[in-house]
């Protein structure tokens, strides 16, 4: 008995190491969001996606990316880096994913950062006794744009999802779960998976909206040329094997997974 009471508490000093030495790779930004100055950046040797997170809404811009871009390890760097970016890419380049949070009570305590070693960007706020945490990454070896939201307490967590900015009139929604766009003059097609871990879904015009979960994985993949709609069956061959559909949580462990490994090999 005290030999397996000794183990458990090894086993959650080992966490909790883990968890302490995790925090420590995240930067905090001091500047609350205000316009796309502001805003974060995650990219994989495909794509790249702006981020600009505020408590009511977040806004996302993909490109396509011409060659690798390195991660920003400070909040300065990250300002610079967009700032660069806006001047390089033209506008009808890109193309836009938007979620809107919803029952939204008084928030308390909003807080952006970055993860310089894998791209990660995060937010985390509370209302009421709840905390929310958004993690948007560039997956390097999954090719697409993950956006994981979670709260600590059940169905705390409300939003609906909108593609295409300007071009929204354009998309449409398929098997409930599904927003495409397709390409059109000097701008990408897009396909996003919108996968709650326990709620349903629900249309809202041409937008999908998710009411009270707790967790939730948004898989988002945008290309000039490059066929889009196998994105998440080749996610489920590889996280998930032999279900159909696949769990997201599984999809989603996997993507960390992968991230650690790439971080660690990357030069």
């Amino acid at each position: 008995m005290l030999k397996v009471a000794l183990e458990n508490c090894l086993a959650f000093a080992t966490c909790l190491g883990c968890a302490s030495a995790e925090e420590v790779a995240w930067v905090k930004f001091a500047v609350e969001p205000v316009s796309w100055n502001d805003a974060t950046i995650t990219a994989n040797p495909q794509r790249a996606a702006i981020v600009l997170d505020s408590p009511a809404q977040t806004q996302l811009r993909g490109f396509m990316l011409a060659a690798p871009l390195a991660h920003a390890a400070t909040e300065h760097e990250t300002r610079a880096q967009v700032t660069d970016f806006f001047k390089i890419l033209p506008r009808q380049d890109e193309v836009e994913l938007k979620i809107d949070w919803l029952d939204q009570q008084a928030v308390a305590g909003f807080t952006r950062a970055i993860c310089p070693p894998d791209g990660r960007v995060r937010s985390r706020h509370k209302v009421g006794i709840t905390t929310i945490t958004r993690t948007v990454i560039a997956a390097r070896d999954d090719d697409a744009i993950f956006i994981h939201l979670i709260a600590d307490q059940p169905g705390a967590l409300s939003f609906r999802v909108t593609l295409g900015g300007s071009a929204a009139s354009a998309a449409r929604i398929e098997d409930r779960r599904q927003l495409i766009l397709p390409a059109g003059t000097g701008r990408p097609a897009a396909h996003v998976w919108v996968l709650p871990f326990e709620s349903d879904v629900a249309s809202e015009g041409q937008s999908i909206s998710v009411r009270g979960e707790g967790e939730a994985l948004i898989v988002w993949n945008y290309s000039a040329s490059k066929p889009l709609d196998a994105t998440l069956n080749q996610l489920g061959t590889r996280y998930d094997p032999g279900h159909n559909p696949p769990d997201p949580s599984k999809i989603w462990q996997g993507v960390l997974g992968s991230l650690t490994k790439s971080a660690e090999n990357s030069p």
